[in-house]
């Protein structure tokens, strides 16, 4: 895979995660960049566990002309802030955590803590964490519409 600017849209393996690859390419339309789509799955679950609703998420995102990668790892926010560097992300989708929170958007933001994280709620409202200088809070958090 060769480093180029993207928009990354991390999904789990739900069907409704296709709103995340609706506004990532809306994102990604409007900087005219390249979409990629990365599921992390437990290594434990396989392929089986969930194989309907990532069929439907792959093909959502090559609909929106993007490449869906899954893997299989124990540990989401480490290989997608790997797969970011990799792919050369400058601006990241997720859903919104609920409770409880399994803290993949906390881990990725201090991972990657210089690209911008857009997070989609389940009704559609988008929140966003900026990067920071380090003079500043560790994240700003708006919303728009």
């Amino acid at each position: 895979m060769r480093k180029k600017a993207a928009v990354l849209v991390c999904v789990t393996g739900q069907r409704d995660c296709d709103r995340l690859i609706r506004v990532g390419k809306e994102i990604a339309g409007e900087r005219t960049l390249p979409m990629q789509v990365l599921c992390v799955q437990s290594a434990a679950s396989g392929y089986g566990a969930c194989g309907e609703e990532l069929e439907y998420l792959r093909q959502t995102a090559r609909d929106a002309k993007a490449e869906m990668t899954v893997i299989f790892h124990d540990d989401a926010a480490l290989i997608a802030a790997g797969f970011i560097r990799q792919i050369g992300a400058v601006h990241v989708v997720t859903g919104m955590a609920e409770a409880p929170t399994n803290g993949f958007i906390e881990v990725l933001h201090n991972l990657v803590p210089k690209i911008p994280i857009s997070m989609v709620s389940r009704e559609g409202i988008i929140y966003h964490i900026y990067p920071t200088n380090k003079d500043q809070k560790p994240h700003k958090l708006a919303t728009s519409n």
